[in-house]
C-alpha cells in the first residue's frame, strides 16, 4: 500500500463547568438541545476525550485518551472489532489531561506530514474534527500540529493535498446527499462501527468511567472510515473532470 495517509477520528463531550453551564444552557435552548448535546457538538465547547488513528502505510492503530476521565496514564492494548467479525489491537495511551492529549496528537500530525506524500483523512473532518482540534488547541495554548490543521482547513476542498475529507468523496463534494459514515461502511461490506456505542452514548460512557469503551468505539470508526476511503480509491478524484 503506497497511500501514506493517517486516518483519524475524535470523540468529544461538552466542556461544562459551574461557571459556564448557565450560559451554555441558554445557547442550547435556542436550538432545543441539552447543554451536554450542544457543548459536545459546538467546536469551541467540545472537550476532546479521545483521538484514534490508523496509519495506512505502517498499519498501526493507535489512540490517545484523557485519563482524567478513567483508565490509566500510560499505554495499553485495547481490542477493537474490525468490521469483519475479527478484531484489531489498538495501542491506547492515557494522557494527563486534554492539553496533553492535544499536544501528543499534534506532534504525531507534525511527524506524519513531514513524510513524502503524507496526508490526513477524516470523515466530515472539515465540518467537525479539524475545527474542534483547532479551537481546543487555542483554548489550551497548544501549538503542536495547529498550523498544519489550520492549513488543512483552508485547503481547496476540490483539490485536497494535506487533508482528504471522505464525506466529500462519498457525496462528490455535495452533489449527492449526506449520510452517516456507518451507512457507507455497511454499503461497502464492512460491519457497522455503531453496534455497541454511537455518538450519543459517549457522554454517558464517560460519566460512567467507561473511557476505554469510548476508545474502542473511536478506533472502530477509524477502521470503518479507512475501509470506505480505500474503497473509493478506484473512483476519479473530485478535482478531475470526466473525459
Amino acid at each position: 500500500m503506497n497511500d501514506n495517509a493517517l486516518v483519524f477520528d475524535i470523540e468529544t463531550i461538552a466542556d461544562l463547568t459551574p461557571d459556564n453551564r448557565d450560559d451554555v444552557a441558554a445557547l442550547a435552548r435556542a436550538r432545543d438541545m441539552t447543554p451536554e448535546a450542544y457543548g459536545g457538538l459546538c467546536p469551541p465547547l467540545a472537550r476532546v476525550v479521545c483521538i484514534a488513528w490508523y496509519d495506512i502505510r505502517t498499519r498501526a492503530l493507535g489512540a490517545v485518551f484523557d485519563a482524567k476521565l478513567g483508565g490509566d496514564v500510560g499505554a495499553a492494548s485495547v481490542p477493537v472489532e474490525d468490521g469483519t467479525r475479527g478484531s484489531a489491537a489498538c495501542t491506547a495511551s492515557g494522557c494527563t489531561d486534554e492539553a496533553d492529549l492535544l499536544t501528543r496528537f499534534g506532534e504525531l500530525i507534525e511527524r506524519h506530514l513531514r513524510q513524502e506524500q503524507a496526508r490526513l483523512v477524516t470523515f466530515n473532518g472539515r465540518a467537525f474534527d479539524l475545527p474542534v482540534l483547532i479551537h481546543r488547541s487555542f483554548r489550551h495554548h497548544v501549538t503542536a500540529g495547529r498550523a498544519q490543521l489550520v492549513k488543512a482547513m483552508n485547503e481547496n476542498r476540490y483539490r485536497p493535498l494535506a487533508h482528504v475529507d471522505v464525506m466529500d468523496m462519498v457525496t462528490f463534494c455535495g452533489a449527492s446527499g449526506r449520510w452517516p459514515m456507518a451507512a457507507y461502511a455497511i454499503g461497502y461490506g464492512w460491519g457497522s462501527p455503531k453496534r455497541e456505542l454511537d455518538g450519543t452514548g459517549v457522554w454517558p460512557a464517560v460519566q460512567a468511567g467507561r473511557i476505554l469503551d469510548v476508545v474502542r468505539y473511536c478506533a472502530a470508526d477509524v477502521l470503518a472510515t479507512t475501509h470506505v476511503y480505500l474503497s473509493m480509491q478506484d473512483a476519479p478524484p473530485a478535482s478531475e473532470s470526466p473525459a
